[in-house]
This record gives C-alpha cells, structure tokens and sequence, in this order.
C-alpha cells in the first residue's frame, strides 16, 4: 500500500496503489486521471485529452486562445462538476464563473494521508470561493481489493439554503473508447435526448423520449451500448431504475480484457448522462481529433447550468436540482470497481452489492 506524490501526464498529483491497482490523481482540479490494474498495466481507461494539459494556476488569459477556456486546458478523467453541471447563465459568464463550476479548476490539497499493510487512505478537497461551497473526499483501497471506495463531505459556506447541482463526470477515451468494441451497460430504465441542438451533427432526435438502451436516432433506432464510428456529438439522460437502491454503470473492452464500473446511491444520483463526442468539435483545443465518451452520474439530467436546471424544475416526476441548507453539510458514497474480462465477454447485466465487496453478472 503506497502513496506518492509524482507526476504523470504533464500533472503534478498523486498516486496511491496497492497490490491490485494504481490511481492517479491530479492536484490541480482534483480529477482521477490515471487507472492501471497489475493485471492489465498497459491500458489507462480514462479520457486524457489529445492536447496539452496545464496545471490550473498556469493558465492566462492569453491561453484562451488555444484553450477556449480553463476548464479545457486542465481537464481529466473523473472530473467533479460542482455548484452547477454545464454552462454558466450569461450573467455569470461575464462575472469570470466558467463550465461546471470552480471544482475541476481549483486546486486541491491533502488533507490526509495514511498506508498500512492493510488499508490506504487518501483525503484531500478543496474550496469553492464563488459556490461558498468546501469538498472534502476521502479515498479508501483495501489491500487484494479492486475496489476504490470514495466518501464525499459537501459543505455549505454560505449562511442561506442554496440551490445547486452536482456530476460525477467519468470520461473515457481510446484506446479504451473503441466503437462497436466497448459496451456500456447501466441499471437505466428510460431516457431523454438533449432538447435543442447539442453539436453540428448528432445521431439523435432531439427532445425525445425512449427506454434505454435504444435510443431514436435521425436514421432509425441507436443503441446507446456502443459507441459510433462517424463523426457526431450527442447527449442523452438517462433515469436510473427506481426500484434499485444502488445505480450503477460499467464500461467493458473485450479486447483489451478490462472492465471498469461505478456504484453509487441512487437517491444521490438519480440520473446519468451520456455525453458523446467523435471528432466532431473543430474549434481548438478539439481540432477534430477527440473523441470521449462521458458516464455522467448527476442530480440533474442536462448539462444546462443552474439557472435553467432551476427553471426546469422537475423531469420524469424527479427535481433536476437539490438544495444545500444553510451551513449544512451532504455526504455521498460510491465506489470505482475494475477487473481483467475475458474476450468472450459481452457486458454487464447487473451489478449488486455482496457483503463488503460486489457481484458483478457478466454476459458472455
């Protein structure tokens, strides 16, 4: 059991490992960036953008050129969407607030740190200056175990009930992300299309209902499994089965042999959004060469920022927002599983908790 504070992708962060798996966290936005089980070492299943990264307090404003914006120079992995999940409204914009909220762009720092033979806990957060909102996550590995635990503690600065909204944004990219060859599987029930246009070419209809996985698309039904091979960007919401009290989704490569899910409660996350990105954004830093596939488990179902999550209200009998009570605090628990698959494996069909640890039904 080891932590130790190292640098990888461009990144200064840190790494924590036992005898199973390695995970590494970037200091800068707090994003868990890098995965490797023992028995898989070479295949990292997380999106690491095609660009290069920067550390949050190096960007300028000069960089905006190249960037667009800080969040997209300094983005990873599981990235924390926090305070709101999308665009600021107009207002905001011009008062300096940028996509997702200041999470994934602040710094964050160790608050504790720990390594037994037996176990590994890693505590770190940060602080929300303009949500008046505090972080703290804890990571938790046990020794033989696959199974990263995180606890998160949400704090309320602010002296007032405020409304928010919050994501656990897990991307994933090549060579993990491979179309027609990674399945995705969730415990989803039905689901809705973006509601206006979300890129210059999508594979769905807009504002649409359907049960997932097969999803309407401009050319006949999709199946939100797998990703597609043309060019295009898409996003659905999806409502996770109410009848289950833990969600969850998993990612499965076949050919590289690696499984990767989350397990989370669902009455924190109720929804899980699924953000598709093929070459499709041409403007810098994307120049049209990314492609991610987002696993989005929120408390709203669009990327639309507060004032609109807000304003919708409630969609399929369910608040797309939830409100933090004046200096009160919110913990969320949920769990990072990943295991070597065999090539015959064909995806997941339920994921339930089993004792201290998971059982996991494969399809093959």
């Amino acid at each position: 059991m080891q932590i130790v504070t190292t640098r990888r992708f461009g990144r200064q962060g840190w790494e924590l490992s036992n005898d199973k798996l390695t995970l590494f966290i970037m200091a800068g936005g707090g994003h868990l960036a890098g995965l490797q089980l023992k028995a898989r070492p070479t295949v990292n299943p997380f999106w690491i953008p095609t660009w290069k990264s920067l550390e949050p307090g190096a960007y300028r404003r000069c960089d905006a050129r190249r960037y667009a914006e800080k969040l997209l120079a300094c983005i990873a992995g599981h990235n924390l969407c926090l305070g709101m999940f999308g665009d600021p409204s107009p207002e905001e914009t011009k008062a300096g607030l940028g996509c997702h909220g200041e999470a994934p762009i602040v710094p964050w720092r160790v608050l504790k740190r720990k390594a037994t033979a037996r176990r590994l806990v890693f505590q770190y957060g940060c602080i929300l200056p303009i949500a008046q909102m505090r972080l703290v996550r804890t990571v938790t590995l046990e020794a033989g175990s696959t199974i990263v635990r995180i606890r998160e503690l949400l704090t309320n600065l602010a002296r007032r009930d405020v409304p928010f909204t919050m994501c656990q944004h897990v991307t994933f990219g090549p060579p993990f992300l491979a179309p027609a060859v990674t399945m995705f599987d969730l415990s989803a029930t039905r689901g809705h299309t973006f509601p206006v246009s979300f890129s210059p070419r999508q594979r769905l209809k807009l504002d649409a209902p359907f049960t997932w996985p097969l999803a309407p698309g401009v050319k006949g039904k999709v199946n939100l499994r797998f990703a597609g091979s043309e060019r295009y960007g898409d996003f659905t919401a999806n409502l996770m089965n109410p009848k289950l009290a833990q969600a969850w989704f998993s990612a499965v490569n076949p050919r590289l042999g690696l499984l990767v899910a989350y397990i989370w409660r669902r009455a924190d996350f109720p929804w899980l959004g699924i953000w598709e990105e093929n070459r499709i954004r041409k403007q810098s830093p994307w120049n049209g060469k990314s492609a991610a596939r987002g696993m989005e488990f929120s408390n709203s179902p669009f990327p639309v920022g507060l004032r609109k999550a807000v304003d919708r209200g409630r969609l399929h009998g369910l608040p797309t927002f939830r409100w933090l009570p004046a200096l009160g605090e919110i913990t969320y628990d949920y769990a990072l599983l990943a295991l070597p698959v065999k090539p015959s494996c064909r995806g997941v069909a339920a994921i339930r908790p089993s004792g201290k640890e998971f059982a996991v039904d494969l399809i093959s």
